[in-house]
């Protein structure tokens, strides 16, 4: 039997997890298995200890997302490998993928299937099972395993066209626990969904194009208002987050979604790009409202166009594509929110700072309901990209060893807020930070469900003169303030729940 395993992957709020269900629907009929998800099982170590004896477990699959899910995949492999030696553990996800020489070095990663796991991790079970007719180790896509002293990585895995994806196992998680504590800007009950995979574009600081590499595959737009329209008549969702890592690909696509899904009356969200929705005619944009899409997420990231060259954004997006989509996205009634990175690796880092800040309160001020979203620049190991090599021309190295990257040092790398990035002084955080912490007292996010009326009218007050003055140092009042209120400025990862 098999045990699909999601780490704890956020320190507030949990949602389904749709990359083991996806792996699980692939194992349906096939081999019996179970998912634990340590976001509801708190014990994570006995439970998977009991479920082990109990029930003869033999592989233990686990996806491993950076930062937080990273720490707690390491903790938990060691953990079980140490009492259970002969239970088989294999990595999938965003880090081993980009990352799997440092997970194989370590004594408790057995193999890692790098990109898309599903036809991958059920032939490698195939293989260690002794199926007949199954597929040697050479012969599995995406497969890196150990063989002596040696680490063999196989040819990557092709992208798995979502249209054959089956309906995920929703019965396999108790559904009630996700959606029962789910309520967000959305709506109540809201539930993630992947409609798409990979992106066509290189940006040179994205993870997601070091592992797609320009490809993107969307699944049809009938079949994806089928399996929404399968989750509010079974779950009676709310709303639904698409967690596409670029939703927005295709105006047609989008146009046909938000048309079958119209009659639901659910909120939704999604990621897109600037350069691409404002490419949308007007009937799209109120297609898209009209059908609830509340929010989009979208990537600013620099103030600078000659950054956003090196970025390798691709497209036609410049900073006056941002400053006109805050327009029109304002018109339409649908909230943007904007990320931004800032500290990329140029020779003006202090200068290029106060542009972007500078820059983002231009985007208020044409959109006062615009969610900012700050991170500071961490390289990911894209080694085509300029980014990637301006990195490392600055003195930027990567940890070698899963030890070093679950330090308290990196612990936040992936989350972009204390990147270990050399030609970033500690003057630079100071600075992105006071200004962040400002901005989210004189503009309280719409997402934190908790601040509202006289909490709201507090922190503007509180952060007004700071913001139109431009004075940000030692913020210690809004930090005392946002702490007693349990404020959660905006994040990429999710929106804040409801407590």
């Amino acid at each position: 039997m098999i045990i699909l395993l999601n780490p704890q992957s956020a320190k507030h709020g949990y949602r389904v997890p749709n990359s083991i269900l996806t792996l699980g629907a692939f194992l349906e009929g096939k081999y019996d298995y179970e998912i634990l998800d340590e976001n509801i099982n708190v014990n994570i170590i006995e439970t998977l200890s009991r479920v082990i004896r109990k029930k003869d477990i033999k592989y233990l699959g686990i996806t491993v997302m950076p930062a937080l899910q990273l720490h707690r995949s390491a903790a938990i492999s060691k953990k079980i490998k140490n009492l259970f030696p002969s239970v088989t553990i294999i990595w999938g996800g965003y880090f081993p993928t980009l990352h799997p020489n440092t997970v194989l070095k370590s004594h408790y990663v057995d193999y890692v299937i790098k990109g898309h796991a599903e036809f991958s991790f059920v032939e490698l079970i195939d293989n260690l099972e002794g199926k007949p007719n199954s597929k040697s180790f050479n012969e599995i896509k995406g497969l890196s395993y150990k063989k002596n002293e040696d680490i063999v990585h196989n040819p990557k895995s092709e992208i798995v066209n979502p249209d054959v994806i089956p309906l995920l196992p929703y019965h396999k998680l108790p559904m009630e626990k996700y959606l029962r504590i789910s309520k967000t800007y959305l709506g109540p009950r809201t539930v993630g969904y992947h409609s798409s995979v990979g992106c066509p574009f290189l940006c040179g600081f994205c993870a997601v194009a070091g592992v797609y590499k320009g490809r993107w595959i969307g699944r049809s737009a009938e079949l994806v208002a089928n399996d929404i329209r399968f989750l509010k008549q079974n779950y009676n969702i709310g709303a639904v987050e698409f967690h596409d890592n670029n939703f927005f690909v295709s105006e047609k696509r989008t146009y046909d979604i938000s048309e079958k899904i119209m009659d639901l009356n659910l909120g939704w969200w999604g990621e897109a790009r600037p350069d691409t929705t404002m490419k949308f005619s007007d009937d799209t944009w109120r297609m898209m409202r009209d059908s609830g899409c509340k929010m989009i997420f979208f990537g600013a990231e620099s103030s600078n166009d000659e950054i956003l060259k090196l970025m390798d954004k691709g497209g036609t997006q410049t900073s006056e594509t941002v400053l006109l989509l805050a327009e029109r996205s304002r018109k339409f009634g649908i909230v943007p929110e904007f990320s931004f990175v800032l500290g990329s690796p140029t020779n003006n880092v202090d200068t290029d700072i106060e542009n972007d800040i500078k820059y983002i309160k231009k985007v208020k001020k044409i959109n006062p309901d615009a969610e900012i979203i700050i991170y500071t620049y961490s390289p990911v190991n894209f080694e085509d990209s300029e980014m990637s090599l301006a990195s490392k021309m600055r003195g930027f190295d990567y940890p070698k060893t899963l030890e070093e990257w679950i330090s308290p040092e990196w612990a936040n790398f992936d989350m972009r807020k204390n990147p270990l990035t050399p030609w970033l002084k500690p003057e630079h955080f100071k600075r992105i930070r006071n200004f962040e912490k400002t901005l989210n007292a004189f503009y309280p996010t719409n997402s934190d469900l908790k601040i509202k009326g006289w909490k709201r009218q507090l922190l503007r007050a509180l952060g007004g003169w700071r913001y139109l003055s431009s004075i940000y140092a030692a913020p210690y009042e809004l930090r005392a303030v946002m702490k007693l209120l349990r404020y959660r400025q905006p994040e990429v990862e999710g929106f804040a729940f409801e407590k």
